[in-house]
């Protein structure tokens, strides 16, 4: 059955029937290419890179600056689902196998996909909008944070159908319709408010804040330059206990005097927002753990622009941190710890980096074929099942999902309770 042009067929069907149901993905944009990822397996890490806005310099004399680039992870994951090869096989009409295969199980691919996705990367923002109200302001604020970024691009509002609803039909009035975006997102697309395209999406999580930490601190090594002046931190990723609580994923602080560096480089008045993240990362064996981290936090002393930062802080403030060699910062939860909030995001549409790669073929099985609809691709593979005689069709679907610059994303809090 290997290489016929029916089994490609039905696979690119089930590639598109995955990607209606993955919004969340679409209008991605890819980090890590092909040629990188080569020999690349499940669980193995990817590395991709930010540019450098560089300096600008005053007057006719060039003042060159080393190029900083910063490194991001991710790590290559899979979902697939198998069918045995006598049902594969059973459907010669094409639209019995969208019935009876490709729907059922494109939504249940999909949905376990995205949710995935979702849990590593709706936290991924160094701002936040946290309310009681439901309404249009909310969403409105969000998008706001990231015009005060200059941020460049579509952006993409994700929050619940139940959230959309009770805002009500006369304020959803005031969206604008946008055909191109409708192509693109199909019903779930509302229109844009705000300069934000506002897109329904079931599964965004409920953020129960019960037993958090009210006082985590996070620290980091001093960097001086040669006339021993502070400059800035070594990267912050990690965050501490205070021993009052529980670090809980997806509850957002702040550190006062801690402001957020756009991308062009600029010191802006923006509060910086340390949200605690996991990510499945997996060994040199393959064994995987949830890690949770905080995404880099690159402080520089004001005016100072060290090491291509995305925070800043005067040295005032920041000198009053410092103790020794380390500076150490107690953060302030800007959510009710106790209470319960629905959690949603406006960020840039390409903010998502969303690749995939093709795996080596299994011991014993041979690739079938591949099949690809816009950004989504599926991987088949044949074999017998030896345990039980029957021979199965594998179809996978490796990818690599990570909001690589939290500056483009602002992550919202619906105070539920």
């Amino acid at each position: 059955m290997a290489g016929t042009f029916a089994n490609r067929k039905a696979l690119k069907m089930l590639a598109g029937a995955v990607y209606d149901r993955m919004d969340y993905i679409k209008s991605s944009e890819s980090l890590f290419s092909q040629e990188e990822m080569k020999g690349k397996k499940y669980g193995k890490a990817v590395h991709g890179y930010l540019t450098d806005p560089g300096s600008v310099y005053d007057g006719i004399v060039a003042d060159p600056k080393a190029v900083v680039e910063v490194e991001v992870t991710g790590y290559v994951r899979n979902k697939g689902t198998a069918v045995e090869v006598d049902l594969w096989d059973t459907f010669t009409e094409i639209e019995d196998f969208r019935r009876e295969i490709a729907e059922p199980r494109a939504g249940k691919l999909a949905r376990e996909a995205q949710l995935d996705i979702l849990g590593e990367n709706v936290f991924r923002s160094c701002q936040a909008v946290v309310t009681s109200t439901v309404g249009t302001k909310m969403l409105a604020d969000a998008s706001s944070k990231l015009s005060e970024l200059s941020v460049d691009g579509k952006r993409v509002e994700f929050q619940t159908p139940t959230l959309y609803s009770d805002i009500g039909d006369a304020a959803l009035k005031l969206f604008l319709p946008n055909e191109i975006m409708k192509k693109i997102y199909g019903e779930a697309d509302l229109g844009s408010f705000n300069f934000a395209e506002q897109i329904q999406l079931p599964g965004l999580p409920v953020l129960d804040t019960t037993g958090a930490d009210a006082a985590p601190t996070i620290t980091a090594e001093v960097v001086k330059d040669a006339d021993n002046n502070v400059i800035g931190l070594k990267p912050i990723t990690t965050i501490t206990g205070s021993g009052t609580g529980n670090i809980k994923v997806g509850v957002p602080y702040k550190v006062t005097g801690l402001k957020v560096v756009d991308e062009s480089g600029i010191e802006t008045n923006q509060d910086f927002v340390v949200i605690p993240n996991k990510q499945v990362r997996y060994d040199a064996s393959g064994a995987a753990e949830t890690v949770v981290y905080v995404p880099d936090i690159r402080l520089t002393s004001q005016g100072k622009a060290f090491g291509n930062p995305n925070a800043w802080m005067d040295a005032a403030t920041l000198a009053d941190a410092i103790s020794d060699s380390n500076a150490t910062f107690t953060l302030e939860p800007i959510v009710t710890i106790g209470k319960t909030y629905q959690v949603g995001q406006c960020r840039l549409d390409k903010a998502l980096k969303f690749d995939q790669y093709r795996f080596e073929t299994l011991a014993a099985a041979k690739a079938d074929e591949v099949g690809t609809f816009k950004n989504i691709t599926l991987k088949m593979q044949s074999g017998n099942q030896i345990i039980n005689g029957v021979n199965c069709i594998r179809i996978d679907m490796p990818f690599v999902a990570l909001l690589a610059d939290p500056r483009q994303s602002v992550t919202t809090y619906l105070q539920l309770d």
